[in-house]
């Protein structure tokens, strides 16, 4: 197992020789593991439909899921945390929320932009979409509170 590899053979490698010095083993693994499975394919097989068929009992008959609003969780979690860690992370939420708004609404305004001609309902969407944005950009930063 502490045999050097001749620095000469360009061609060996470390892994070449892990497989040389292990081939035995490994071979000798997967001959037992062939023979178990060849032996016991039918309660294999059994086990893994009772597990299956168990499996969708327990998720749709046994296990309740949790009812209600999800976001009641995150805050319920957000009010867990200690102190300014909490307020950083509502922060940091509320800034990803409005990056999204703000990145949706100007993919709609560059969408609106590019046509050759606006219709009616897309001139007033246009102005509110800018609207908004304007908004956003307004808004006070958490940390200048």
């Amino acid at each position: 197992m502490f045999r050097k590899i001749p620095s000469k053979v360009r061609d060996t490698t470390v892994f070449q020789e892990f497989k040389n010095e292990f081939s035995p083993q490994v071979k000798a693994y997967e001959g037992l593991a062939k023979t178990f499975l060849d032996r016991h394919a039918k309660v294999i097989f059994s086990a893994m439909i009772l597990l299956i068929v168990a499996s969708f009992i327990l998720t749709f008959f046994v296990l309740k899921p949790e009812s209600g609003d999800q976001s009641h969780g995150i805050k319920k979690e957000l009010n867990a945390i200690p102190g300014d860690l909490g307020g950083e992370l509502s922060a940091l939420q509320d800034l990803s929320y409005r990056a999204m708004q703000m990145n949706e609404l100007k993919a709609q305004i560059e969408r609106i932009i590019s046509q050759e001609s606006i219709s009616k309902e897309d001139s007033i969407y246009l102005e509110k979409a800018i609207e908004q944005l304007q908004y956003f950009n307004n808004q006070p930063k958490e940390d200048e509170n």
